[in-house]
């Protein structure tokens, strides 16, 4: 497109740019239409629809008054880890693994996770701290994974865009996974063979002064290929059991973590089989009992100095025993016995037609300190009177600590954090959860996206400008929630606007990139 002063420009190409500069020295008159156009999307209405603009502009912007990537360069100067050719990271970032863990270990205390896997995966640092997993593949990777159910199709294009072949990989499970949803022989067959040349070319990684020790905690997870392993045994735990094992090989607090999944699907087959009058298999059936008699030796193991995990799959397999009728399991951690219990009964409702809808009582010893555990008990039990008291408490209780915390200008927001919980499950006003000092984290994009678009966008536009990193984060929290207001199209749009920005920028003497953060350039 040609140059042009016109503040409603929608795309500025490297054509554009590199004539505007050659006719002024600088990109400075570029910049000016860059921030017109930008101030013009911003403002006009449909956000939504108006977002691979705004992303475009803005990568463009930071990338033009910036030395180079929009990764901040402290990211790869401490990232706990190294890519193959690169000199592996000295000793001391094993100060930042050790503040990692103490990290994950605090917020372990304080949420519930309903998979084994969830309370892997919130050991991964959010950006913009080093080594945070987001970037434009793995977004990608995110959006195919909505797509694949209901539109293979989309889901498949999505996924030839993805470069990096760790987040390359994952996405094939979803992939595999809906081609034998369609008993599509041969798209099943592409799947599974694209996977198998991923995961055979997917570069190495190393730890700080070559430990290789972390390979046998759970830290293993923070390494790109062994994160890519594990999310990949989990994305095809349903129908390739023995691969994910077989994956995990060396790992061993990785595959700890990945049996107790193992348990819980299982557990689930068995209940799903026995709910349809059907004779479970005799795996399925192995495992649900054993986890039954024995609900505490079904947490994993991860080894002598790993963290211990929180009783999930006891409270899995206890639930699933509630909705076949059976008693509860003995859990000694009084959220997950609770959590256990209250799914059970709405599971019951909702598939049963149990009638008993009553409010399940607030247990006399509520610990206010795990207010965002007790608030994923409602998040994960929607539009059910079973968690109203429950949720009535919290709301309560949220509030008057947001209040106090607000004032004090702590920076632990337990209070706000369970607000955002519970506004996101429909059991608290958006507005109250979202108006504070800080904009809300990443992860709450979503809710932000939701009700008040205008303002998503606006943030949007500021994280992309400071790190891409967040910028990457917030929409793949958001995935969904885009998806449904803009349909299939968006994931193509937005990364066709990170490329066209990053070949936009590129040196005026260099060659346009081919890969663009993990991804081909269209």
């Amino acid at each position: 497109m040609a140059a042009t002063s016109d503040p409603g420009v929608t795309v500025l190409d490297r054509e554009s740019r590199l004539s505007l500069r050659a006719r002024f020295g600088s990109d400075t008159p570029f910049l000016q239409l860059v921030d017109r156009a930008l101030a013009t999307a911003l403002e006009a209405g449909d956000p939504i629809r108006l977002l691979p603009r705004i992303l475009h502009l803005s990568l463009l912007r930071a990338a033009l008054t910036s030395p180079s990537d929009p990764r901040p360069a402290a990211s790869s100067d401490v990232a706990p880890f190294s890519a193959e050719g690169q000199s592996p990271p000295g000793v001391e970032h094993e100060v930042y693994l050790r503040r990692l863990r103490d990290r994950w270990v605090a917020h372990a205390g304080r949420h519930l996770y309903p998979t084994p896997a969830a309370w892997l995966h919130a050991l991964l640092p959010p950006a913009p701290l080093p080594g945070n997993p987001y970037s434009l593949a793995r977004l990608l990777r995110v959006f195919v994974t909505h797509l694949a159910p209901a539109d293979c199709r989309a889901a498949t294009s999505l996924a030839g865009l993805i470069e990096d072949s760790a987040e390359a990989a994952v996405a094939q499970c979803a992939l595999v996974g809906a081609a034998l949803s369609a008993h599509d022989l041969d798209a099943e067959a592409q799947a599974w063979s694209r996977q198998r040349q991923l995961l055979t070319r997917m570069p190495a990684w190393y730890w700080p002064a070559g430990r290789t020790g972390h390979d046998r905690d759970v830290l293993a997870y923070l390494r790109p290929d062994h994160r890519a392993r594990f999310d990949t045994a989990i994305g095809v735990l349903p129908f390739a059991t023995g691969l994910g094992h077989s994956l995990l090989t060396g790992l061993p607090a990785l595959n700890e973590v990945y049996r107790g999944a193992y348990a819980c699907h299982e557990s689930l087959e068995y209940t799903e089989y026995r709910l349809a009058g059907r004779r479970p298999a005799r795996e399925a059936t192995t495992v649900h009992e054993e986890t039954r008699r024995d609900p505490a030796a079904a947490s994993p193991a991860t080894g002598a100095g790993f963290i211990a995990s929180p009783p999930i799959v006891a409270a899995v397999v206890s639930a699933y025993e509630q909705v076949l009728g059976g008693a509860e399991l003995p859990i000694d951690d009084p959220v997950y016995r609770l959590y256990a219990r209250i799914t059970a009964r709405t599971t019951r409702a909702h598939r049963l037609g149990a009638d008993d809808l009553s409010p399940e009582p607030v247990p006399a010893d509520f610990d206010p300190e795990r207010l965002p555990a007790y608030a994923e008990i409602v998040r994960q039990n929607p539009d059910s009177p079973i968690v109203a008291a429950l949720a009535g408490r919290l709301r309560t209780e949220a509030a008057a600590r947001a209040d106090r915390e607000r004032m004090l200008g702590r920076e632990k927001m337990l209070g706000r954090e369970t607000l955002l919980i519970l506004a996101d499950a429909g059991y608290a006003g958006p507005d109250q959860a979202l108006d504070g000092p800080a904009a809300p984290f990443p992860e709450w994009s979503a809710l932000l996206f939701r009700h008040r678009p205008a303002q998503a966008a606006h943030r949007l536009s500021e994280a992309a400008s400071t790190d891409w990193t967040l910028a990457a984060a917030m929409l793949e929290h958001a995935a969904a929630e885009l998806l449904a207001a803009a349909g299939p199209g968006i994931a193509h749009e937005l990364h066709d606007a990170v490329v066209q920005a990053a070949v936009c920028a590129a040196p005026p003497d260099a060659d346009p990139p081919q890969v663009v953060d993990g991804t081909h350039a269209r």
